[in-house]
């Protein structure tokens, strides 16, 4: 039956996304921990699900426009909800409810938990900005307001090194 298959897909790609979410955790304990070969072995699984649930959407895309044909609903706009209201079935009914909302509720935390990880990254890089500025300064004193002869005659007089001390 096309709806048993619908949802099948739905939850394999329920499982997928759960899984998504633990590694996008365990993503923001490793930038803590700044241990970057974790992080980048986690970028990996990380695509691999990408990849997966991706493959998963496109077949439960296709069996969903399959199953509105079926049912000579091909005028209305093919989602989830759609497929929930129309359908008569009780047991199949509450099973994509369920579901559908599963899969709303943890990508909704999958988005919150990519947000934190992509603020941890951006004050990581700003830190390293800083460290970076701190380290090696500009020295830009007077440019507007000195002539330009007399500041080459003084930068090359100038040491960064006292030599006579």
């Amino acid at each position: 039956m096309l709806i048993e298959s619908i949802i099948e897909k739905l939850e394999k790609i329920n499982q997928l996304n759960e899984s998504l979410y633990q590694l996008s955790q365990d993503k923001t304990e490793r930038l803590k921990n700044n241990d970057l070969e974790a992080f980048n072995e986690l970028l990996i699984k990380e695509r691999k699900h990408a990849q997966a649930i991706d493959q998963l959407e496109a077949k439960r895309v296709q069996e969903t426009d399959a199953w509105f044909q079926q049912n000579d609903l091909s005028d209305q706009e093919q989602t989830i909800t759609n497929i929930i209201e129309n359908l008569k079935d009780g047991e199949h009914k509450q099973r994509l409810e369920t579901l559908y909302e599963k899969l709303v509720f943890i990508l909704a935390n999958l988005k919150q938990q990519e947000q934190l990880n992509h603020d941890l990254t951006q004050q990581s890089l700003q830190y390293l900005e800083l460290t970076l500025d701190l380290i090696k300064p500009t020295y830009q004193k007077d440019l507007n307001y000195r002539k330009p002869q007399q500041e080459t005659n003084q930068t090359t007089n100038r040491s960064v090194f006292d030599s006579k001390a």
